[in-house]
């Protein structure tokens, strides 16, 4: 066993008002590097909607296919980041140090995959989602470029999923607000012509290559590559817990598979299953043409940035109580998530009030097209009412994970999206003609119905007798 000592010390914390101050602080980090992953969408969606609608749906169209890839390594970044906290917990850091470097192995094996995956489907994918003509070509390079970057990019998000278990959550917001910068920058200069702009009297000319949607791709392909680079030379020169050395091996112990895919199976189970009914939900969208396509975009792009801090508070509760059931404290564990969820519920509830009030603003930083942003407004406000229910949705399931309940997330899933959603958005669309709007309808529908189930299985207790199981 190692010498090192963990960086967050969970025990210590014997109030509520101190295990409250704790989860802020660590979910601060991770709410921050939520919000910039999604500021890589948000920024493309955004920078390439000033070239217009058609433009903006030959992103859209590729957005579910990606989402349904991300999750998998959803599925690989939760199990890593599992199985560290427990070690961390226990105080076992040498075998910390070998679950960082299987995180290595599997995120770049993964990652190699998905690129392949995503280059071969890339033709047909705009088609199957029902792309007019004229944006298939455009979605088909767009996707292609952006896989380019895959092995390194998957790498490193398993890999800050891994440090993030072992307590540290400023890292990967600082790995991923380096990338940001980057994409911002990449997208400056490659999406549009060269131009002049005005600064403060003077007229500067700005070089431009002028590739637009390709443009786009690219740096969001070479900044997230940069990223899971930064995170491995980090691990690899960093005095942590998680030190990576190619000089130790990097075979897969048997013992640690297991509990990845246990924790890791249902993860990506359920996100497949979310993921995959989203690629049905936009088809049916598609329909609509392509102006409600761009604005059902434009508006899931509005939507991620309120929802982000559920996502960072769902990684710290993931942490807090993977920790403490690696110390064996189960009372510890329910009370971490017990604060979590109510922490997480009222930050959503006051996101959603915020969206609401400042739809017209907010979308309005995304497209000047007034058709699209008119529609993108009212599919804003509609989810608006959500909130709070998909954030007990968001942070119980990383709640239920981190306490060995890792199988109920899947069956709500799969139950709320493919037996209430589709079918309503099918109904409201198609046979309604409600347009847009009946299909966020069916959207919130499925939302509030997930977040009550989740919350009624975090508070049974029953995640007691499955962490046992799973972890025994």
């Amino acid at each position: 066993m190692g010498k090192e000592t963990s960086k967050v010390d969970i025990v210590s914390a014997s109030t509520g008002a101190e295990r409250a101050k704790l989860a802020f602080i660590l979910s601060l980090p991770a709410i921050a590097e939520n919000l910039l992953i999604t500021l890589v969408g948000i920024i493309d969606t955004a920078m390439v909607g000033a070239l217009g609608a058609n433009a903006t749906t030959a992103v859209a169209l590729v957005q579910s296919p990606v989402w349904v890839v991300n999750a998998l390594a959803a599925a690989f970044n939760v199990g890593c980041s599992v199985l560290v906290a427990r070690y961390i917990g226990a105080r076992e850091y040498d075998d910390a140090r070998r679950g960082a470097r299987e995180t290595f192995v599997l995120g770049l094996g993964f990652g190699i995959f998905a690129f392949l995956l995503m280059w071969f489907l890339a033709p047909f994918i705009p088609v199957w989602m029902g792309g007019e003509p004229e944006v298939c070509p455009a979605s088909t390079s767009y996707l292609r470029i952006v896989s380019s970057g895959y092995p390194l990019y998957f790498m490193g998000l398993i890999l800050c999923g891994a440090i993030r278990g072992s307590g540290d959550t400023y890292t990967p917001m600082k790995i991923t607000a380096s990338a940001n910068l980057l994409n911002i920058i990449g997208n400056f200069f490659l999406i549009y012509e060269p131009r002049t702009v005005s600064l403060l009297g003077n007229e500067i000319n700005i070089w431009g290559a002028g590739f637009g949607v390709d443009g786009a791709a690219m740096a969001t392909a070479a900044s997230t590559a940069v990223s899971g680079a930064a995170a491995l030379i980090i691990l690899m020169f960093k005095g942590s817990e998680l030190k990576i050395s190619f000089r130790e091996s990097f075979k897969l112990d048997k013992k640690d598979l297991r509990q990845i895919v246990k924790v890791g199976f249902p993860t990506a189970v359920e996100r497949v299953t979310v993921n995959l009914g989203q690629v049905v939900f936009i088809r049916i969208v598609s329909t609509l043409g392509t102006v409600m396509l761009a604005a059902h975009h434009i508006a899931v792009s509005a939507e991620s940035v309120c929802y982000q801090p559920g996502y960072g508070m769902q990684s710290a509760g993931t942490m807090l109580t993977g920790q403490a059931l690696g110390a064996k404290n189960e009372e510890l564990a329910e009370s971490y998530s017990r604060i979590v969820m109510i922490m997480s519920v009222a930050i959503m509830a006051f996101n959603a009030f915020l969206m609401f009030v400042f739809a017209e603003p907010f979308i309005s930083l995304f497209t000047p097209d007034p058709e699209v942003k008119a529609n993108a407004i009212v599919a804003l406000r509609i989810v608006a009412f959500a909130q709070p229910f998909f954030g007990m949705y968001i942070v119980g399931t990383g709640l239920l994970r981190g306490l060995g309940d890792v199988k109920i997330a899947m069956p709500v899933s799969l139950i709320c999206m493919w037996f209430m959603r589709i079918p309503l958005a099918f109904a409201a669309v198609v046979i309604l003609n409600l347009g847009l709007s009946g299909a966020w309808i069916a959207m919130i529908i499925d939302l509030i119905v997930r977040g009550l189930f989740i919350l009624y299985r975090l508070h049974s207790g029953k995640w007691k007798e499955m962490y046992h199981r799973v972890f025994a």
